[in-house]
């Protein structure tokens, strides 16, 4: 253990002579169809920063197809290690893909099947139920670190309701939780470094923001600069931006430190002929997590 431990380390990106750090990043691809340029379209510029910069693990939410799997992995040549898990039509379950630079371990998805919401018509509930049966989590070990990174995509509110009047409150209140129980089971699991990222759904001004966050346990890097991630332009006139996207981190905080956070894809990008697209409807979340020295 201590010779691979080691070996990882080698891989690193050092912060200073003593320590090393895993850059983490998340972005919803949007992989839906919807007002911006196909995926692959888009794919050929996301990836192109992604694959450039020093970032080690990413993950991604809304890959919904193998082809759409291929045509990002092709993309992404410098991270050699992906993990997903094969959905019943062959896709990636619940649409989630980790990318990583960093050697990887045993990797998990559970689904949110069994969430439904208690209100509301009958066709609203069975649409939910649906989702979540197809949305869920993916949790990857990075091998030789004793840290896990959980991936996840919890449904929508379509209604931008985060009140606990809302007709979505309950159902996604049960998606958190059954979301906790898995990441609960990774701290126990040998993990002194949990890390858990993707889009979920509920602003972070919502009374279910101290569920997110555990009460506390895990650390939220852009709790004091609270950044929209879904850009205005694709929201209905009228409506405010607000973080729906989360990249957290469980660990001690002295062994585990968050040296820095950033955002990617938060302005449009400008192809060669002076044409501004947004990559995704999504702004991507990077955090840099401080670790331990190598044994």
């Amino acid at each position: 253990m201590r010779f691979v431990r080691w070996c990882v380390h080698a891989n690193m990106r050092f912060m200073s002579d003593e320590q090393a750090a895993i850059h983490l990043a998340s972005l919803n691809v949007c992989g839906l169809p919807s007002r911006l340029l196909s995926v692959a379209e888009r794919a050929a510029y996301f990836c192109r920063r992604i694959d450039e910069s020093d970032i080690d693990v990413v993950n991604l939410q809304e890959v919904w197809g193998r082809r759409t799997l291929e045509v990002i992995r092709a993309r992404l040549p410098s991270f050699p290690f992906l993990a997903w898990r094969r959905g019943v039509a062959g896709q990636p379950a619940g649409g989630l893909v980790t990318f990583s630079r960093l050697p990887v371990g045993a990797v998990t998805y559970t689904s949110f099947r069994g969430a439904r919401p208690a209100a509301a018509g009958v066709r609203f509930r069975a649409k939910l139920a649906i989702n979540s049966l197809l949305q869920g989590v993916l949790t990857v070990e990075l091998a030789g670190l004793g840290a896990v990174v959980a991936n996840t995509h919890l449904t929508a509110n379509r209604d931008g309701d985060w009140t606990a009047a809302g007709r979505y409150h309950a159902f996604q209140r049960t998606q958190v939780g059954m979301l906790h129980a898995v990441l609960r089971r990774a701290r126990t699991g040998g993990s002194s470094l949990v890390m858990v990222a993707g889009d979920f759904n509920i602003a972070s001004d919502s009374s279910l923001y101290p569920l997110i966050v555990d009460g506390g346990a895990w650390r939220d890097p852009f709790a004091a600069t609270d950044p929209a991630t879904f850009h205005v332009e694709f929201l209905p006139p009228g409506a405010s931006g607000r973080r729906i996207d989360y990249l957290l981190v469980c660990g001690d905080a002295a062994t585990f430190p968050v040296t820095g956070n950033g955002l990617l894809f938060d302005e449009p990008f400008t192809l060669s002929g002076g044409r501004r697209i947004y990559l995704s409807d999504h702004v991507a979340l990077t955090a840099r997590i401080g670790l331990p020295p190598p044994e």
